[in-house]
């Protein structure tokens, strides 16, 4: 890697193997590599990402302690250390359908199969560095875009392009304040893409729960809807509540307090509920579709609704 400044890139191995982490951290080091650190568990791990900010991340799925692919969740969704950006391998042992998918969908960027083989992992660096992809955000994922081509019927989920602060460090071109500056901006993006991919999401349940609810389908995946429908709600809540769009964040709440009357309600669901919650979408979809759903609008649908509830 002899065209790349890639001494200052921050690295943190993390593998419950002692052995491993030593034989890696001589291999990177021999290729130039010096701001490495490691980690022997889950506890280790995330106090190291909070504390050095790593650049780049390499793992063991089965690392002591926990789930390291929850931990790499928390990472990309910036519950987790400073930098939800940066680049993730991950290490397994065994390329089975249920890992392969549990980790792909914690958002890494690249998966090895065990024994580590180093100049793979040096090719894949090399990779990040050069060609790494953008990001796309769901309900439930913000990471690499691993689409290959849009499924035909479904939402067309537009890419984000992030920081990548291995490569501008690696270009010699990393300046401190500028990164913070892509980060940040990276965030706002992904946040808000996450919002309106929630309100379609919230659309995709209600036109399910509501029609199986009146058919007495109170069914355990009809349950399941529900509880998801609530989780969404609230997420949009806690993303908005502070923001200029807090009339957004009181009608996504008054979705959980009807969403929660429903599921209170157990196999006999309140009429108004049902009627409610269409409307309630309803309204969330148009304030991304028009600007015509003003503050004191939505005001008026979450203090009608709240007398019914009170």
């Amino acid at each position: 890697m002899a065209n790349y400044q890639i001494e200052d890139i921050k690295i943190l191995i993390a593998d419950s193997n002692r052995q491993l982490r030593t034989s890696l951290k001589g291999v990177l080091h021999h290729h130039g590599f010096r701001g490495i650190v490691d980690a022997p568990s889950i506890e280790a791990f995330e106090a190291e990402v909070r504390v050095v900010n790593p650049d780049l991340i390499l793992c063991d799925i089965d690392l002591k302690g926990g789930h390291v692919c929850e931990s790499i969740k928390k990472l990309r969704h910036n519950e987790l250390g400073q930098n939800p950006f940066a680049a993730v391998i991950l290490f397994i042992e065994e390329a089975t359908e249920g890992i392969v998918t549990m980790a792909s969908e914690a958002g890494l960027d690249d998966l090895q199969i065990k024994p580590v083989v180093a100049q793979k992992v040096i090719d894949r660096v090399t990779y990040l560095i050069e060609k790494r992809k953008p990001f796309v955000v769901t309900t439930d994922y913000v990471g690499p875009d691993r689409r290959k081509a849009a499924r035909p019927g479904t939402q067309q989920i537009p890419s984000v392009e992030v920081p990548n602060t291995m490569a501008a460090k690696a270009s010699g071109t990393y300046d401190p304040r500028m990164v913070q500056s892509q980060i940040d901006k990276a965030l706002w993006d992904v946040n808000a893409q996450k919002i309106e991919r929630h309100v379609f999401q919230v659309g995709y349940l209600v036109e399910r729960i509501v029609p199986a609810y009146e058919a007495g389908e109170v069914t355990k995946k009809n349950m399941e809807m529900v509880i998801k429908l609530m989780k969404v709600g609230r997420d949009i809540v806690e993303r908005l509540e502070d923001s200029d769009y807090g009339h957004i964040a009181d009608l996504a709440g008054t979705l959980v307090t009807v969403t929660k009357s429903l599921w209170d309600s157990g196999t006999l669901p309140k009429h108004k509920d049902l009627e409610l919650l269409p409307q309630l979408s309803a309204a969330l979809a148009a304030t991304f579709n028009t600007d015509a759903v003003s503050a004191a609008a939505v005001q008026k649908i979450r203090s009608t609704i709240q007398d019914e509830y009170k």
